[in-house]
């Protein structure tokens, strides 16, 4: 009798432990952060336009932590994608940037070159 109550109190304890364990992190979290590494290495911050897309993919992916944590997975999730989706908007927007300048230079230097040749 005494061997079957610890088995059963054990039994409970391990079941208490098994249901307190928070759920998994959806894999749109992973993705949200990276893409928001992403843009931060970029440059993000330091482009106006870009800067505002960081600022929202960060906003989005902190509701979407505290909607996790009260158990609202899916209003999570979808935060999550735009998160990510406004994160590798800021860094298009920076990479956009860079070619706009590089294309300007190519220009100038072009043009440089044709009033040399003349």
């Amino acid at each position: 009798m005494l061997a079957r109550t610890a088995l059963v109190i054990a039994c409970l304890e391990l079941a208490g432990c098994a249901a307190i364990r928070p759920p998994a992190s959806p894999p749109e979290l992973a993705r949200a952060e990276a893409a928001i590494g992403e843009a931060e290495r970029e440059g993000a911050s330091a482009d106006r336009r870009a800067a505002m897309h960081l600022a929202l993919a960060r906003s989005e992916l902190a509701q979407a932590r505290r909607r996790m944590s009260v158990g609202d997975r899916d209003g999570a999730r979808w935060l999550l994608r735009r998160a990510e989706v406004d994160a590798e908007l800021s860094t298009l927007i920076v990479r956009e940037a860079g070619l706009r300048d590089a294309a300007g230079r190519t220009l100038d230097q072009a043009s440089t070159l044709a009033d040399r040749a003349e």
